[in-house]
């Protein structure tokens, strides 16, 4: 993944060096024309904002990786990508989900292109492996995805200069322990997720909510990603006899576990509820019925009834032909949370100090209603969105809110 190439307008656009008219900018003479000087007076104004993207582009994340920098790109686009008269530009990593490679392009990022801002990292261990050298380069980075818990939660590996836009594993889960019970009336819930970090790091908060609330753990079954074949481990389901199934599973393995949790026979049985990424709008056609009436929990869904979520699925639809998923979203808020703070000191992103600090105090309403981090972790506080699976009256899938919780930060189970 080589760096994209600049826009060669980056120098002929009006600097800040415009607005106060000192006789040098009024008058273009050709002695200022012809010295160069000019483009580094004054103190780099002229010079673009480099913005660092870091993503599993190939690879195992590779569609995710695609959503969210097209939320990335659409942001940045709808300023003209310019703040405060500075041009931004991007520089495109591919970390293919690899730590190893993943903290080489990091370096390369900040050594070789010198940018001033990174947003990436989809893999939580690519992220972790790359924090202790974010926290000693001190290059701000806004994670957009890679939901590790310790990144924010664990005071021992937080970092002033990491801040998280997406959710930490957990967050937006464990509401559905709660809501299960009350709302959705189960007694006795089985679990079902990938046999690693995430799976498990999303499934302990939501055992844990849905036991205060009253419930019965009926079993948990973990298969290992990437499984072709889920019915050994939904026959020990059945066997279970849970009123529920409480289920993650991302990606192609979503694929796999919703279709064949229907051809199992499970889905009139047992419903099925769980993670947002188990019926993700990028693959629900591919799902179809299957994925029908399954509630999830998800910081976002493209059917939130909000003007600010009008405006960006609209642009979205507009520029990609699709509804954007939460990954798209993801990286949407990534680009505005950058661009307001990058406003906020008038787009001196060399002052890292004062950069931090705007980015610490960003609030505004996006997509899915307020933003603002929390104080002592730097991560999103979200709304968590209970959402059902529908069609539509255009004939499509999508995932309709039911109801809502708000206010709920990393700290919070």
């Amino acid at each position: 993944g080589g760096a994209t190439p600049t826009p060669t307008t980056a120098l002929a656009t009006p600097t800040p060096a415009a607005a106060t008219p000192t006789p040098a900018a009024a008058t273009p003479t050709p002695a200022a024309a012809a010295t160069p000087t000019v483009v580094v007076t004054p103190a780099a104004a002229a010079e673009p904002i480099r913005i660092g993207l870091i993503h599993g582009y190939t690879g195992v994340f590779a569609a995710l990786a695609e959503n969210l920098t097209r939320g990335i790109q659409l942001a940045f686009e709808s300023i003209d990508n310019t703040v405060a008269g500075r041009k931004v530009t991007f520089v495109q990593e591919d970390d293919a989900s690899n730590p190893e490679q993943g903290l080489t392009k990091t370096k390369q990022l900040v050594e070789r292109d010198k940018v001033h801002l990174i947003i990436g990292y989809i893999h939580s261990g690519v992220a972790l492996a790359c924090r202790d050298y974010i926290h000693q380069s001190g290059v701000p980075t806004i994670i957009d995805n890679a939901g590790a818990q310790a990144i924010t939660r664990d005071p021992q590996r937080r970092s002033p200069y990491i801040f998280r836009v997406s959710f930490a594993n957990g967050q937006y889960e464990w509401p559905m322990g709660q809501y299960a019970f009350e709302q959705l009336g189960y007694k006795r819930l089985a679990f079902m997720a990938p046999d690693y970090a995430a799976g498990h790091e999303k499934a302990e908060p939501v055992k844990a909510a849905f036991q205060k609330a009253g419930g019965e753990i009926a079993g948990e079954v973990y298969p290992p990603l990437d499984t072709s074949d889920f019915a050994p481990f939904l026959q020990r389901i059945q066997q279970a006899q849970p009123d529920a199934v409480w289920a993650f599973f991302a990606g192609a393995d979503a694929v796999r576990f919703v279709t064949q949790y229907q051809d199992f026979g499970l889905k009139d049985q047992i419903p099925l509820i769980g993670v947002g990424d188990l019926v993700d709008e990028a693959y629900l056609d591919q799902q179809g019925d299957a994925a029908l009436d399954v509630v999830t929990s998800l910081h976002y869904s493209p059917y939130i009834d909000s003007p600010e979520n009008e405006a960006f699925v609209d642009a979205f639809k507009k520029k990609y032909g699709r509804v954007p998923n939460q990954f798209a979203y993801q990286g949407y808020l990534a680009a505005l949370v950058a661009a307001k703070a990058l406003e906020a000191v008038q787009g001196k992103v060399e002052d890292t100090q004062a950069f931090l600090k705007a980015l610490k105090g960003v609030q505004f309403t996006g997509p899915a209603g307020p933003f603002r981090f929390h104080p002592e972790t730097q991560n999103v506080v979200i709304t968590v969105y209970f959402r059902k699976v529908q069609r539509l009256p255009d004939g499509t899938l999508g995932n309709v809110v039911l109801g809502k919780r708000e206010n709920v930060d990393d700290l919070s189970f």
